[in-house]
């Protein structure tokens, strides 16, 4: 069990950039939104990616003695994950509110424990079970409250679901690779292999296309280097320097960073039962992730 009253030296800070990585991914739900108009899913993911792996790409030629084919396949590997969970939650939002979205996704840490059963073979306690529990119960009332609004449960909202399941993959997938790996080049790799998704997807479809407003690039650099670069580099580093379960619960308020600059932004409201519900997959979240984080 882990040991609460254990001291990490710096842990404040660490908590900061964690804070400030939720933050950075409760703000992309709102951006992806008012972007997609302008452009399509695959193109704007193909940019956002692209973006993220040239400024990585000094970094990726300074440690190139430290690449391996080994590397490259667990890399690539997990960055399929990526790739399909952000396409379908890019997608998604095309069709259902950057609130909802949050909040959908972030089931995807309800699912670890209940895919674990499956794929590792190992029975969560009881709190994880609540927790997928609790999170079911307010995705129905999450869902159900916009139907007053002619909202119901939409394509977007399957896509969002198909992208949660994608995530806990990802997260599965990273757990069994990263131990004993090199950080950077799985990082690196991840990024590669959804950029190169992003294309092949745009090039079929025809919907690569680089004449696009200002606005388009800017939220794709906006994304690449905070909620992609930061997010991804900044988690590792913090999680080194603080408890796991000071990390799963700072990293919980994604959803509701994602719900505040939805509103703030964008306009978007929920009503009584649709908060209610979103405190629901919160709490079912919490749970999860901190019963996950003291193992």
């Amino acid at each position: 069990m882990e040991n609460q009253g254990k001291a990490y030296p710096g842990h404040w800070v660490a908590d900061g950039v964690l804070l400030g990585v939720s933050v950075f991914w409760g703000t992309s739900f709102a951006i992806v939104k008012e972007a997609l108009p302008l452009t399509t899913p695959a193109n704007f993911l193909f940019i956002r990616f692209a973006m993220a792996c040239l400024l990585l790409l000094p970094l990726a030629w300074a440690r190139r003695e430290t690449f391996s084919k080994e590397l490259f396949w667990k890399g690539g590997l997990i960055g399929i994950f990526l790739f399909t969970a952000f396409l379908t939650q890019t997608w998604g939002l095309a069709f259902t509110s950057a609130s909802r979205s949050g909040f959908l996704t972030g089931l995807s840490v309800i699912l670890v424990p209940l895919l674990s059963i499956l794929i590792l073979r190992q029975m969560p306690g009881r709190l994880p079970i609540l927790g997928a529990f609790l999170a079911l119960t307010g995705l129905y009332l999450l869902t159900a409250a916009d139907q007053v609004q002619q909202l119901p449960f939409n394509i977007g909202d399957a896509l969002t679901l198909v992208c949660a399941f994608l995530w806990a993959g990802h997260i599965l997938a990273l757990g069994h690779f990263s131990p004993g790996g090199d950080t950077f080049w799985l990082a690196f790799l991840q990024l590669s292999t959804a950029g190169v998704g992003s294309l092949i997807w745009a090039i079929s479809t025809g919907e690569l296309n680089f004449r696009l407003p200002p606005f388009v690039y800017g939220s794709a650099f906006y994304l690449a280097v905070a909620c992609t670069i930061f997010a991804y580099i900044g988690q590792t580093w913090a999680q080194a320097r603080t408890s796991p379960t000071r990390t799963a619960i700072i990293l919980s308020m994604e959803p509701v960073f994602a719900a505040f600059f939805a509103w703030f932004w964008i306009g978007e409201r929920m009503g009584p039962w649709g908060w209610i519900g979103a405190g629901c997959i919160l709490a079912g979240i919490l749970l999860a992730e901190a019963v996950k984080g003291a193992k």
